[in-house]
């Protein structure tokens, strides 16, 4: 492992990694639309120039369409667009071809140019009964609250757009104080219905906002003063987009191997321009470690792979789910990793390279892998280069949402997904997330884990397999302390703290045993005995209830776009979420259950490995939970 790791040093080139980040960077990267498709050719291009062979894949954005579980939408273009305050003073408030992420991505055309808009600040929250005597109709609302708490405005009162200042505070990370002049990424997500209305939308920096709540007071006190007829702001706007069925595409590289079977690295290629972190990084570190290994290989430093390595760059969860349901064998996957921001100077609040690990309804050896390989990158220094990669900030984190992997490690779907990603990010999502905040010897660091794990995986041997197995006794040991201090801290009785260690050996017995997929020649009956050792009980879970069997063959990202067109169902599903709106660890917990649910467990036992793996009490949610997706059909019971 050491000597794959020295060989892929000398191939992976900080130079190399700066002009990749650099070249996506630059384009305006929105899914399904112009500007992605032109990064797309770019990125492979760039495959393609580095000897990797690589092709663009395209598939169909459309209204009412599926991949999967996942409800498609349409393609969207944008060629201009500006918002200026017009009275009562004079000041640019957005301009598309200044910055991209001044418009509301997804902004429905509109030409106000010579006829002025009336601007209404919506001063008393995003409750809709605050409003109430409100004139919203034909005018433009300025909001501080994230737009989608506004849809009640556009699609019931008439509202034609929205000039927004929100910016997503998070605890300890950034909030708008500290980010004057940043814009938010914001986008409508449009649901394509026959019934829905259509608006467009500015976003501005807290420094604009407040120049603007400024205007708001001054035509008030106008108004109410006698000198002017309204008491509201007036702008003029202009978008000039389209919004119609189209394109998605996805980037497709392949390193042959001599054998079908394949490791699978994916990368987001989506965001707005510049988006350097999230996520030029991943895709620049992607694009290298291929190129890397195919180096390697070429110039005789490593043997060429068992197994085939591929790479998809895609539009985050709408790519993964398209390619996944294009009629290809799933089964040739055998494991993948997730590049989600690996790139980002370590200052402040931005954090360390983390390693999200696996589901454990997805045991598999591959997270333990990762986790050995961030150790060896960091290895013996042998040169100021290696000294910097040694003091890059790494960490270990259990699995959790929100990107790509959680798509790949559905038992369903079966592909164990680690991700490599940076968290905390104080800039992501933002305009401020730009190239100059990238470390390339982070960057360089984190694309070095990936190809470590991909040649590793692709070329897999008995020491290799030895020593995954050495790592996992320390990771194993590692979980088991934090379940117990989490059980500590909640001040249980400790009963649910076995159950959950119990639980937690039964998962790494069965990523023990995960790398015979790999070595078959291995032999994991030792390493099994030493967790029984470690680990003394079983976790049994009491059965009870029916039997669940899934209708859906991954994971659903959202339930209430996936019942769109059942408007029983999906008075149901509504019901539901505003009934357990504010239940801590909700999303997690209800994607936890669609991974357990597999037609011979038990509800009573998919309760118990849930609580085991995230940890609570909830058990009235997950019950109810699964009595949803049954009344909404995706459910059927496998037995009585």
């Amino acid at each position: 492992m050491q000597n794959t790791v020295r060989a892929l040093k000398s191939q992976v080139h900080r130079q190399s990694l700066y002009t990749l980040a650099k070249g996506v960077s630059s384009f305006h990267r929105v899914q399904a639309s112009g500007g992605f498709k032109a990064a797309a050719d770019w990125c492979a291009a760039a495959l393609n120039a580095r000897g990797v062979e690589a092709r663009v894949l395209e598939y169909p954005a459309r209204a009412g369409g599926f991949a999967g579980s996942y409800r498609l939408f349409q393609q969207w273009d944008c060629r201009a667009a500006w918002c200026r305050l017009a009275w009562p003073e004079k000041l640019d408030l957005a301009d598309y071809g200044v910055e991209p992420v001044s418009i509301i991505q997804k902004s429905a055309p509109c030409d106000w140019r010579t006829q002025p808009l009336e601007l209404v600040e919506m001063t008393e929250g995003c409750d809709p009964s605050a409003y109430e005597g409100w004139e919203l109709a034909g005018r433009v609302l300025f909001t501080h609250q994230h737009i989608n708490k506004f849809a009640w405005a556009v699609q019931q009162r008439g509202a034609l757009g929205l000039v927004s200042d929100y910016l997503n505070d998070t605890p300890y990370v950034r909030c708008p104080e500290e980010l004057f002049d940043t814009l938010n990424y914001t986008s409508f997500w449009w649901k394509h219905t026959p019934e829905e209305k259509r608006a467009f939308g500015f976003v501005v920096t807290p420094r604009v906002s407040q120049r603007l709540h400024a205007a708001c007071q001054k035509a008030r006190a106008e108004h109410e003063a006698g000198r002017a007829e309204s008491p509201y702001p007036r702008l003029n706007a202009w978008v000039d987009s389209t919004l119609a069925d189209g394109a998605s595409h996805v980037v497709e590289a392949v390193l042959p191997g001599k054998e079908r079977q394949a490791v699978l690295a994916v990368a987001h290629l989506c965001h707005p321009c510049a988006s350097a972190n999230d996520n030029a990084s991943g895709v620049a570190g992607a694009i290298e470690a291929l190129a890397a290994i195919r180096s390697a290989v070429e110039r005789g430093l490593l043997p060429p792979p068992e197994k085939t390595i591929r790479l998809i760059l895609v539009p985050e969860f709408t790519g993964t789910y398209n390619y996944l349901n294009d009629g290809r064998d799933r089964a040739q996957y055998l494991a993948g990793i997730n590049l989600d921001m690996i790139g980002a100077r370590q200052q402040g609040t931005t954090g360390p390279i983390t390693l999200t690990g696996l589901p454990w309804a997805c045991p598999s050896f591959v997270g333990d892998l990762a986790t050995l390989l961030m150790q060896e990158v960091k290895g013996p220094a042998a040169s100021r280069d290696d000294l910097l990669l040694a003091h890059v900030l790494t960490k270990q984190a259990p699995f959790g949402l929100g990107s790509d992997h959680f798509i790949l490690s559905d038992p369903a779907v079966g592909v164990p997904c680690p991700m490599l990603g940076q968290w905390p990010d104080a800039f992501y999502h933002t305009s401020s997330d730009t190239l100059e905040r990238l470390d390339l010897d982070v960057l360089r660091y984190s694309t070095l884990v990936a190809a470590g794990y991909l040649y590793t995986l692709a070329s897999f041997t008995l020491q290799d397999a030895q020593l995954v197995w050495n790592h996992q006794r320390t990771r194993l040991m590692a979980e088991a302390e934090r379940i117990r201090r989490e059980g500590f801290d909640q001040g249980g009785d400790g009963r649910q703290t076995e159950q959950r260690l119990a639980a937690l050996k039964t998962f790494y017995k069965g990523a023990a045993a995960s790398v015979q997929r790999f070595a078959p020649g291995a032999d994991p009956g030792p390493q099994l005995a030493w967790m029984d050792a470690a680990l003394p009980g079983a976790f049994c879970p009491a059965p009870g209830g029916p039997v669940w069997r899934r209708r859906f063959a991954d994971p659903i990202e959202s339930l209430e776009n996936l019942l769109l067109d059942q408007p029983q169902q999906l008075a149901l599903a509504r019901d539901y979420e505003a009934k357990h709106a504010d239940e801590q660890d909700r999303e997690m917990l209800e994607a936890l259950c669609g991974y357990y649910i597999d037609g011979a467990r038990t509800e009573n036992e998919v309760i118990a490995w849930v609580l085991a793996e995230q940890g609570g009490q909830n058990s009235g949610l997950l019950r109810e939970y699964m009595q949803l997706l049954a009344a909404c059909g995706l459910l059927e019971r496998a037995q009585e």
